[in-house]
């Protein structure tokens, strides 16, 4: 699935780049992402692709038992409540990550800095950073899991393709859906497009509570 997912990233980024699609859509049209640019990220993309592959593998072989529930039945309630669940314990994990990264200039030049050599991101620059700051992001996801006492595989899958396609979303720099802009705290593609251009505050991702809790949204 996962395979999948960034083969997708990887067309709809190279479409863009190329001006297939959104040419007439761009949330910033003077941006610098022709061929040249989208050649210069796919080699970390596609670096940290693979580990991402092998650290989910391995995660499964070792945590499997604690994130998967096999007796758990499937229902649509249990699927969207602990879809919620582990949704807001990520955002929330990565909300003060981020902003961390952020604040501690240590951190942000050391490990940060790389996602943000992209002022108007491509979808494939949502991994395009320090294997160090996806690995993290792990943490509130897993927090999560572990508190429901595991999901069910379907939520599971279900959470990752989620995730993953609004992280592409949210890096195409093409202005998000009427959907998307009517779901509740949902993070935009101008909400994250605008923390690339800015670097600094829009601290969230999947939501924007955070932002607007802490003052943080520009």
């Amino acid at each position: 699935m996962l395979v999948v997912i960034n083969s997708f990233g990887y067309l709809y980024s190279y479409l863009i780049v190329t001006g297939s699609i959104g040419s007439n859509n761009q949330i910033q049209p003077k941006s610098n992402r022709d061929k040249k640019y989208f050649d210069k990220h796919k080699s970390l993309f596609l670096i940290n692709v693979l580990i991402l592959m092998f650290f989910v593998f391995l995660g499964f072989y070792f945590f499997g038992d604690f994130i998967i529930d096999q007796t758990s039945s499937f229902s649509f309630f249990h699927l969207f409540f602990h879809l919620s669940v582990i949704l807001i314990f990520d955002d929330t994990f990565f909300y003060f990550l981020h902003r961390f990264m952020h604040e501690n200039k240590y951190v942000y030049y050391k490990i940060h800095k790389i996602h943000h050599e992209a002022n108007s991101p491509i979808p494939i620059d949502y991994i395009y950073v320090h294997p160090l700051e996806w690995m993290s992001g792990f943490i509130g996801p897993f927090i999560g899991i572990l508190i429901l006492g595991g999901v069910n595989i379907y939520t599971f899958w279900l959470y990752l393709i989620i995730r993953n396609l609004h992280e592409l979303d949210i890096h195409s720099g093409i202005k998000s859906s009427f959907l998307n802009k009517t779901i509740p705290f949902a993070g935009t593609n101008e909400h994250h497009d605008k923390h690339h251009a800015v670097r600094n505050g829009n601290y969230s991702s999947t939501f924007t509570f955070w932002d607007i809790i802490f003052k943080t949204k520009i």
